[in-house]
């Protein structure tokens, strides 16, 4: 696949796209955004980005749409001293009730313990057992009677000192992430989701694109693109840009079939 960088206008990068596509043209792209914070977000369907206004918008100002941002702006390790009391005591309970024994249940248990006791404010509770499922899910094999409890606990410790070690800082995240949502669906743009997600757009300082378009025969090529460093209006709409460029291969390639 030959692999060509251009430094392009989003105007013309919309209309790259169509030129390219056959009957069969493809096209797909990424992006992975920065924002102030320090958070690095990857949206791996730009397509799905699109504004959302009023109501419909509040609604989704939820702390699951945060994660994306959250997620990447967090990044305390786990203390020693929380691993280590975790896995001993997870160790203990595995080898005398391997049975009825669960992994993810102890470390959702051990976390939310530990997470409360880490945490202060209004927002702990429901933050620290989204943190918690979320860790939990993620670090633990779900093995009832597993015999390998050194393994099992050592990854789910991992998760459940990793929420304790960052709860604040989510707490505080979330927090600020609500308000920048609940704001933007006030305003006429409204709020942008990606994924999903919630993209504070006036956070973002710059957003790198990789889009990738097949097409049959040999009419095959890929373009990285990063708009200029001059603010958030750039990667909102370098976004957009992406979305519908994608959308008019799609189309034009209903079109045709």
């Amino acid at each position: 696949m030959k692999r060509i960088l251009f430094p392009i206008a989003l105007g013309a990068l919309a209309l790259a796209v169509p030129l390219l596509s056959t009957q069969d043209a493809r096209a797909s792209a990424t992006a992975t955004c920065k924002t102030n914070s320090g958070a690095v977000i990857t949206i791996n369907d730009p397509n799905t980005c699109h504004f959302e206004t009023s109501a419909t918008c509040t609604q989704q100002c939820t702390p699951a749409n945060f994660d994306a941002t959250c997620s990447t702006s967090c990044t305390g390790s786990a203390a020693a001293t929380c691993t280590n009391s975790c896995e001993t005591s997870c160790n203990v309970e595995c080898t005398t009730k391997p049975a009825t024994f669960t992994c993810k249940d102890y470390c959702q248990t051990d976390c939310e313990a530990g997470c409360m006791a880490s945490c202060t404010g209004d927002g702990c509770s429901s933050e620290c057992s989204a943190s918690c499922d979320t860790q939990c899910t993620q670090k633990c094999q779900v093995h009832p009677g597993s015999t390998d409890c050194t393994t099992s606990c050592h990854d789910c410790c991992d998760g459940s000192c990793t929420v304790q070690a960052n709860i604040m800082c989510d707490v505080s995240c979330v927090s600020t992430q609500q308000s920048s949502c609940t704001t933007s669906c006030g305003t006429s743009q409204g709020g942008l989701f990606c994924d999903g997600q919630f993209i504070d757009v006036g956070a973002v300082t710059d957003c790198n694109f990789e889009i990738s378009v097949t097409a049959k025969g040999n009419i095959s090529t890929s373009c990285a693109y990063t708009p200029p460093n001059n603010g958030s209006g750039a990667a909102a709409a370098g976004l957009v840009a992406v979305a519908a460029a994608g959308l008019v291969v799609a189309r034009r390639r209903r079109r045709t079939i």
